[in-house]
């Protein structure tokens, strides 16, 4: 212990901040902040400011507290984790962080891998597989790409943060979840897959899908019940907001077709869908297959270009399994004319859906003038 102790000197130094609580400053040396997370110094309510430069991996297990422990970037600084992970923690805090691998690897592995955890949150943190891809091509990104954050636990909260240039952006399966005011950006698979109860998705830009031709539908934001076996379509995803995010595909020279929000193995319960703004090059702006109580309401929902597929549609139809939505309402909305052709199921309108007051325009440009 006192080597420890006389390592740790080199490393750090602590202010008092209160009876309860300290603040730690730790520097970029090899493994100095895993050491000092598994040393068991911290206390509710502490702050460990991280300096400039790389911090290697961090690895938290089993560790809870009342009160966060705050992990904060020191002013004007970029620290920098290699990858974090969580299981069975409580009562964590990351600002102003960023998570980008030092070398490429680990295909198809989260960046942010937080798993069996409550009361977690980041601010302001940066994630991606590398800081620039803009040179890859398809089989670089199939090869090397990483997704961003996974979400498993209870009340788990992303703000204010950027995940870009990744496979998928944001897993949530935490129940009770906040991802609010967050850039989601460059990314081959899912936006946002939102899957816990009680949870809200908020103020979200998410833009921009890339074309790898590994087969997957990608869209800006998708959900899936399960039932307790994991079996998809079989579950029931209750009381979740999905509120005034812009989902819009860019130009990427990798190009992909991009569906907007899609909710397509229900049953969706006691969902709202509102104000949001959809320009995506698919049909399905906003899809619900299987909805009970389900409110879509003044959403923007056009075109991102005049090939097909598209013009995008809003929806809420059966479940895939046949049984009927139910107690839900379409209205408000602002699309452009059906485009499904003979796919007539998702056609409105639908048994247990009423619709009033939505308006159909021409074109994109048209609706898009209309945003409030």
């Amino acid at each position: 212990m006192t080597g420890l102790r006389c390592c740790f000197s080199l490393l750090f130094f602590a202010t008092a901040m209160s009876v309860s609580a300290a603040e730690y400053r730790i520097e970029a040396r090899p493994g100095a902040l895993q050491a000092f997370i598994d040393s068991g110094r911290l206390s509710a309510g502490d702050r460990v400011v991280l300096g400039p430069g790389r911090h290697g991996g961090l690895t938290i297990n089993g560790r809870t507290f009342s009160r966060p422990v705050t992990l904060v970037a020191a002013e004007g600084a970029r620290p920098v984790l290699d990858r974090l992970q969580m299981r069975g923690a409580s009562g964590w805090s990351f600002e102003g962080l960023a998570v980008t691998p030092a070398a490429l690897g680990g295909k198809g592995r989260f960046l942010v891998d937080i798993q069996t955890s409550d009361r977690v949150a980041f601010d302001g943190v940066s994630v991606a597989t590398a800081d620039s891809t803009s040179r890859w091509s398809a089989g670089k990104w199939r090869e090397n790409v990483r997704s961003g954050m996974f979400l498993a636990g209870r009340d788990i909260t992303v703000r204010n943060s950027e995940i870009r240039n990744v496979r998928h952006g944001i897993v949530a399966r935490s129940d009770g979840a906040r991802i609010e005011g967050n850039v989601i950006e460059n990314f081959s698979g899912d936006g946002i897959r939102a899957l816990g109860d009680n949870s809200i998705y908020r103020g979200n830009a998410i833009r921009t899908c890339v074309g790898t031709g590994d087969g997957n539908h990608d869209d800006g934001i998708q959900s899936w019940s399960e039932d307790a076996k994991g079996r998809p379509g079989r579950g029931v995803v209750r009381n979740v907001r999905i509120e005034n995010n812009v989902i819009q595909n860019g130009n990427h020279r990798l190009a992909c077709k991009l569906q907007g929000i899609g909710l397509f193995d229900g049953i969706y319960a006691d969902w709202t869908i509102r104000r949001n703004v959809v320009i995506v090059d698919h049909w399905h702006g906003i899809t619900v297959m299987g909805g009970a109580r389900v409110r879509i309401e003044d959403n923007i929902v056009v075109d991102a270009n005049k090939a097909r597929p598209g013009p995008p549609w809003i929806t809420i139809t059966a479940h895939k399994n046949g049984t009927k939505s139910k107690n839900s309402v379409i209205s408000g909305n602002v699309t452009q004319p059906w485009s499904g052709g003979g796919n007539r199921k998702f056609k409105q309108p639908q048994p247990g859906v009423r619709s009033s007051g939505n308006r159909v325009v021409e074109t994109a440009e048209a609706g898009l003038r209309l945003r409030r």
